[in-house]
């Protein structure tokens, strides 16, 4: 017995939201970290990609990063916003290579996170559950 095409439809839907609410919890979190601890992001910037900004640079970052954020939760823009996620996620995953080459386990965590971003971002057209654009 096979499902119906709708029921088939509703969960793949379903799903799509569930990874995209998924993605961008992870994502406000980096974010609400630039506005609340600036000098962490500075760090991480220096540390991660050899950029020197100093924390109003940071928190700049932060409030672009929550409007494209908001907008990709919303699903608007979606070749955009999420290409946006996509690429700044993979930056993270990508550039952390030290931290796999040391067996740290929580940066392990990102590639889940960047299967997902790049599953959204392929089947950007299919999510449309709980979204503001097409």
């Amino acid at each position: 017995m096979t499902e119906s095409t709708s029921s088939q439809q509703d969960k793949l839907e379903l799903s799509l939201f569930l990874l995209r609410l998924g993605v961008f919890i992870v994502m406000l979190v980096w974010t609400v970290d630039k506005f609340t601890d600036p000098g962490h992001g500075a760090n991480i910037l220096a540390g991660f990609y050899s950029i020197t900004a100093g924390e109003n640079i940071v928190m700049a970052m932060g409030a672009v990063e929550l409007v494209i954020i908001l907008a990709f939760m919303a699903g608007m823009w979606k070749k955009y916003t999420y290409g946006f996620v996509l690429i700044l996620h993979g930056l993270t995953t990508l550039s952390s290579w030290k931290q796999y080459l040391d067996m740290n386990l929580l940066f392990y965590a990102s590639w889940p996170m960047f299967a997902a971003c790049i599953a959204l971002f392929l089947l950007r057209d299919a999510d449309v559950k709980f979204t503001l654009g097409k």
